[in-house]
């Protein structure tokens, strides 16, 4: 998913690009929490990555990850508990990728993206659900650092910064 991962995207902060573990301990209001770990393989379809995305304007956000390379999945859940799965694709004019989302409920998300860090995962993307909400999405083995401007991370949405782990 390194190549292009859903909605999502960071800037490497000197990691070592090297095969790394990240667990995500994230828990939705409805008490889901998301129970993987990632290993970033760069040019491996083992490859994943965290994916995080603020969600329209009423504070909800989701945590995953994406799996692949070049092509893969999403997995994960929005804070308000609905469960999400989907696809993502890279390859396109510019370093664009897109994915799709589609979630519990019949709610669905559609993402453009844009690499940049392919060994990383590193993308940064906007989009829409069937809702009508904006999304704003961040992926990439440094995602948590790239969102820690104050020294805590935490998302940057429309309604605030949302805290996160």
């Amino acid at each position: 998913m390194i190549r292009a991962v859903l909605p999502v995207a960071f800037c490497v902060l000197g990691a070592s690009l090297a095969s790394q573990t990240l667990n995500l301990p994230s828990v939705t209001s409805n008490g889901k929490a998301p129970s993987y770990s990632c290993d970033n393989i760069p040019s491996d379809q083992s490859s994943c990555v965290r994916v995080l995305a603020c969600v329209g304007e009423e504070g909800v956000y989701f945590d995953g990850a994406a799996r692949g390379w070049d092509t893969g999945t999403v997995t994960g859940f929005m804070s308000d508990g609905t469960d999400c799965t989907g696809t993502w694709t890279s390859g396109g004019m510019g370093g664009t990728g897109l994915s799709s989302l589609t979630c519990d409920g019949d709610l669905t998300a559609d993402v453009i993206y844009y690499s940049q860090d392919n060994d990383t995962g590193t993308v940064i993307g906007r989009g829409r659900d069937s809702l009508g909400r904006s999304l704003k999405v961040w992926s990439g083995l440094n995602v948590l650092a790239y969102l820690s401007e104050s020294g805590e991370p935490a998302l940057p949405c429309t309604t605030g910064s949302i805290p996160i782990s």
